[in-house]
């Protein structure tokens, strides 16, 4: 079982506060150009990483994330 973004998701709720790129959502969230573009890519994510994001965005858990037993495809944002 691991944790993983909801990349859509991530990518809207991001765009919405201007935050378009990898080096914007990194900066404002505090993590590494390398964390956001693995957990773009669906990899897994840590618990500092998912408190990261939701303490940044003001969300809860379920709205970003989902735990599953397989990493999900990566999804596009239209």
């Amino acid at each position: 079982m691991s944790i993983h973004l909801r990349t859509v998701a991530f990518a809207e709720l991001a765009a919405l506060h201007g935050h378009h790129t990898f080096e914007q959502q990194a900066a404002a969230t505090g993590l590494g150009i390398g964390t956001i573009h693995r957990l773009r890519n669906g990899g897994p994510a840590s618990s500092t990483s998912v408190a990261a994001i939701c303490g940044t965005y003001g969300v809860e858990f379920a709205d970003l994330f989902v735990i599953s037993a397989t990493a999900p495809a990566p999804a596009v944002a239209a």
